[in-house]
């Protein structure tokens, strides 16, 4: 039951971010004919009332951009305030972090009109730009540690109990995990220094293609066994879960690493993003009506 609740949570967060993206979409299409004018003959467009930066539309955008980047950071107030864990699984929040993460930027490159021209302007762009890739970056390193159905990271421990669990599920069931590349190799200890950046994520790159080829080779073995194949909708996700975790457990190190040195990194440039942009509006508001004149961001 908590699985599917959280299969739907997500599923929700999914199609509101496709009706999200749909919807920006239309617009900028829409305004497609002044985004494609030179900077030059925008002033006698049409749309420039509404689509500049200090138009109508602009600020609406630069407004709700600035909104939902600020609510991005909702996120680290419920991983680290313990009375916040009634407000949500941390799974959802994770999701929302990524909706606001993509949609805020959206907006401001559409408060922008595709043209920051101002110093200020063109550095909370490039800011941005930034965060938002070590954002995705981030995420395709979050997907690869194993966590609990609510989203919090597993221990090692726990992830060594969950490969066996998983293992004897798969077994009883009949799979032959022979197929599988040996055991797992513990990540932890040995005494060796932790690998670099680069190397963990090669390191992090090459398992990808390991796990893959294992979780090959299991759903041969279950589609290819007409006793297993009509229970492969329950033994497949187990599979997955099992050469998931079974690389976590011997890319730890790597992973960890990784994890901690993107944290910082995208912690910092958040931070620096969101002084630039709250500069900005202060500038924006000090000195208004030279901005609504030039149009500028």
């Amino acid at each position: 039951m908590k699985a599917e609740k959280i299969r739907l949570a997500s599923r929700a967060m999914s199609l509101l971010a496709a009706g999200i993206a749909g919807g920006l979409i239309l617009i900028a299409v829409a305004g497609l004919g002044y985004y494609r004018s030179p900077v030059a003959e925008r002033p006698f467009h049409p749309d420039h009332p509404f689509l500049r930066p200090s138009g109508r539309l602009g600020l609406v955008f630069a407004a709700a951009g600035t909104g939902l980047m600020f609510l991005n950071l909702s996120y680290l107030a419920r991983k680290r305030l313990g009375f916040l864990a009634r407000a949500g699984r941390l799974r959802t929040w994770m999701d929302f972090h990524v909706l606001t993460g993509l949609v805020g930027p959206a907006l401001i490159v559409l408060h922008s009109a595709f043209a920051p021209r101002s110093a200020l302007g063109i550095l909370s762009f490039s800011s941005m730009l930034v965060v938002v890739a070590t954002g995705i970056v981030g995420r395709f390193i979050y997907a690869r540690v194993p966590r609990s159905l609510e989203g919090r990271e597993l221990e090692i421990e726990e992830v060594r109990k969950a490969i066996a669990h998983h293992r004897a599920e798969i077994e009883a069931a009949g799979v032959d995990l022979g197929v599988l590349d040996g055991p797992p190799v513990d990540g932890v200890g040995h005494g060796d220094p932790p690998p670099g950046l680069l190397a963990s994520l090669r390191t992090v790159l090459r398992g990808d293609r390991r796990m893959r080829d294992e979780y090959r080779a299991l759903r041969a073995t279950v589609l290819g066994s007409p006793v297993l194949r009509p229970r492969a909708g329950a033994i497949l996700p187990l599979a997955a879960r099992l050469v998931r975790e079974r690389l976590w457990l011997a890319r730890y190190r790597e992973l960890r690493g990784l994890m901690g040195s993107w944290r910082f990194f995208h912690r910092w440039l958040a931070l620096l993003l969101l002084i630039v942009i709250l500069f900005h509006i202060v500038l924006a508001w000090i000195f208004g009506d030279l901005w609504m004149l030039g149009g500028a961001t």
